[in-house]
């Protein structure tokens, strides 16, 4: 999470706010570790000056339908990762190609490139 806020706000040059699925294990005590987390980490890299979240607060997805929509972007992103990885998802066939452009290179996933998800790789696919 401090990774995605960090390159969040490099790409839209300024603070964000972030808003989390509110989750039991997501307490108080943890989004102030990952604001601190996410200062750090941009700080010791040179990559900002200062600050960079403006708010980072817990939401209800029955309250807030960006966090609907982003539950249902993560369950496609999970189905094709899968097919990516060789396993049977019928599913992956489909969304690989709407989901592989929306990879972000500058994301958790800095060595790949959003076309790398469009195919399965069969040396790092699943035996079956």
């Amino acid at each position: 999470m401090p990774t995605v806020i960090l390159h969040a706000s490099i790409r839209y040059g300024g603070k964000v706010q972030v808003l989390a699925d509110d989750q039991r294990l997501l307490t108080d005590d943890k989004l102030e570790v990952l604001e601190r987390g996410a200062t750090a980490v941009g700080l010791v890299h040179g990559l900002i000056k200062g600050n960079h979240l403006q708010d980072l607060v817990r939401g209800r997805s029955v309250d807030h339908p960006s966090l609907q929509l982003a539950d249902l972007i993560a369950g496609a992103g999970r189905v094709v990762a899968r097919w990516h990885d060789g396993e049977d998802e019928p599913a992956g066939d489909d969304l690989h190609l709407v989901v592989a452009p929306l990879v972000n290179p500058q994301g958790l996933l800095m060595d790949e490139e959003p076309e790398d998800f469009a195919r399965v790789d069969s040396a790092r696919a699943k035996r079956r």
